[in-house]
């Protein structure tokens, strides 16, 4: 399967206790992330693992590209040239500067991401739940981006409870 070209080419085989092979974990070639596949189970040739990591790591338009294709070493090799070409820029640029090449990205943050700094943002700064409602707070937020999610005061409020307990 071509979604293997996100992963180094040679995978750890973990085996049990009596020597038949349970797992093997890929590493994935652009954040080094260990993804298991067990070996065991009945959907042992399930790449779904592998394909939800690699579409948080590299996006879902590299993942199609490269399910679209019919060779697994066409797919590393155009993995290989092109890379993360917009992160690996930014990266690059920000790495002189220390500690905060890793607080940037390019792609843009998932929802999950959004509450968890939104929440932290309003308790930390002791803002109000409803300041997510202002109108400029939100065009700020969806700036660039018109269909950024915003979550709201109540889920906000949620949030911070679960945050901090």
């Amino acid at each position: 399967a071509p979604i293997y070209a996100f992963f180094h080419a040679d995978p750890d085989v973990n085996f049990d206790s009596d020597g038949t092979a349970e797992y093997v974990t890929f590493s994935c070639a652009a954040c080094r992330t260990q993804v298991r596949q067990g070996l065991k189970t009945t959907d042992k040739a399930s790449t779904g693992a592998l394909i939800c990591h690699a579409k948080s790591c590299w996006g879902d338009e590299a993942v199609s590209a490269v399910q679209q294709s019919k060779s697994l070493d066409k797919a590393r090799e155009a993995i290989r040239k092109i890379g993360k070409k917009s992160q690996s820029k930014l990266t690059a640029a920000l790495r002189t500067v220390k500690g905060w090449a890793e607080s940037f990205s390019t792609q843009p943050p998932t929802k999950k991401s959004i509450c968890v700094v939104t929440a932290r943002w309003v308790s930390e700064a002791a803002h109000p739940f409803r300041l997510v409602e202002d109108c400029c707070y939100r065009w700020l937020q969806r700036e660039g981006r018109p269909t950024q999610y915003i979550p709201s005061k109540e889920t906000v409020s949620h949030d911070v409870k679960h945050l901090y307990q």
